[in-house]
């Protein structure tokens, strides 16, 4: 393995390579926007005043929508970007045709569009206006989070991380792990009442949930508990995917953003991270290297070396400090939506309740939601920041 020195010359030299890389794709992105002005084709018409008005009205579906396409345009605009960019290096290059310029042009304007119509959206709900006050959180993945998360639904923080995929505790079993857990539960008690409970507990889902899933249709007409309808239950992903996908930018956003005076979850990011490595040089993660040895296959890389030492690499500390920033993020958001919702504050986390936790993190920002934080101290819930207090 690199000893921190090497580690820190690597890490060095890749900061100054992808400081000329920005430089010069810099450069060759003029290039590109010269080269689509052209009054030969017509460029994408841009949002009309009238729609950004009515941004408010849009519903959660409709929302998700125009995330899911403007990540879905961003990764083209990108792929477009890099293609062109390739052709205009070696030594066969060419400057970029006026039709190729243009296509890049107008993936750049319509993901433009769309944020300024996501920030719209966003910015017309007091939760979505909170959630921009967090450094690292923009109107995209605002409004993400509005389309994806119902306050109704989330009453706890634990039921955000569930939803989310944020819960080590869950399994997806897929079709045939399903398939073949359902045949082990049904031999040892053929009652499939019984055999929910227990599906349950394996998958780590709420019993109702699982029920739910086998005895209603799509149209959410009740149909008869079977075999197969619980067997198609069990192989469903108990998370919401793109609610974890859009997690994972806000863990990089997080990251990103942790040298930001205004920052705050990139600090307990860049904290935890401090606590998982000591953790890992004293051999706390063993256990979970020695499975992950024995789960997969490694070729000869640093990261077998790693597991084979009985520490957990880089990637995966990384991945561990990036995720609690995340869920306690998450934990600050429930909080807020529950009291924007019921004007109330929602019940403790489960390990300051019953867990013997006294360390609660009060959500920053509070001033912006009338009555919360004046309700935050009158029930002594403590953990009050400078930022959480509004000074």
């Amino acid at each position: 393995m690199l000893t921190p020195e090497e580690k820190a010359e690597r890490k060095r030299q890749a900061a100054e390579k992808a400081k000329e890389k920005a430089k010069e794709r810099a450069r060759k992105l003029r290039v590109v926007h010269e080269a689509g002005k052209t009054e030969h084709l017509e460029a994408v018409k841009k949002l009309s005043k009238d729609i950004m008005d009515v941004m408010g009205t849009l519903d959660p579906r409709g929302a998700r929508i125009l995330v899911d396409a403007y990540y879905a345009i961003q990764d083209q605009r990108i792929i477009n970007h890099n293609q062109t960019f390739s052709a205009m290096e070696g030594p066969h290059a060419t400057e970029p045709h006026a039709a190729v310029a243009y296509l890049c042009n107008q993936f750049e304007t319509l993901e433009k569009e769309l944020r300024k119509a996501l920030q719209n959206y966003a910015q017309k709900q007091l939760l979505g206006r909170w959630a921009m006050s967090i450094t690292g959180i923009g109107p995209v993945i605002s409004a993400g989070l509005l389309a994806h998360l119902d306050p109704q639904q989330i009453t706890t923080a634990g039921k955000l991380w569930r939803f989310a995929g944020l819960d080590p505790t869950q399994n997806w079993l897929g079709k045939e792990g399903s398939e073949k857990c359902l045949k082990d539960l049904l031999k040892k008690d053929p009652d499939l009442e019984s055999a929910i409970f227990r599906a349950a507990k394996i998958i780590g889902c709420q019993v109702h949930t699982l029920r739910r899933l086998a005895t209603t249709d799509n149209k959410g007409q009740p149909k008869k508990l079977t075999k197969d309808t619980l067997q198609k239950a069990m192989a469903k992903r108990p998370w919401n995917a793109r609610l974890k996908v859009l997690c994972w930018k806000i863990g990089e956003s997080f990251v990103k953003v942790a040298g930001n005076k205004n920052d705050i979850y990139g600090r307990y990011y860049k904290e935890r991270k401090v606590l998982e490595t000591d953790n890992n040089a004293e051999h706390m993660y063993a256990d979970q290297a020695k499975a992950e040895l024995e789960r997969r296959r490694y070729g000869s890389n640093e990261t077998r070396e790693a597991y084979e030492q009985g520490l957990l690499p880089d990637g995966r500390i990384h991945a561990r400090a990036k995720r609690y920033a995340v869920k306690m993020f998450l934990a600050h958001y429930q909080q807020v939506a529950h009291f924007i919702t019921f004007n109330r504050l929602g019940p403790r986390p489960w390990i300051i309740e019953h867990g013997g936790h006294a360390d609660e993190i009060a959500p920053p920002n509070m001033e912006m939601i009338p009555g919360m934080k004046e309700a935050w101290i009158r029930e002594g819930r403590g953990g009050l920041t400078d930022t959480a207090a509004g000074m």
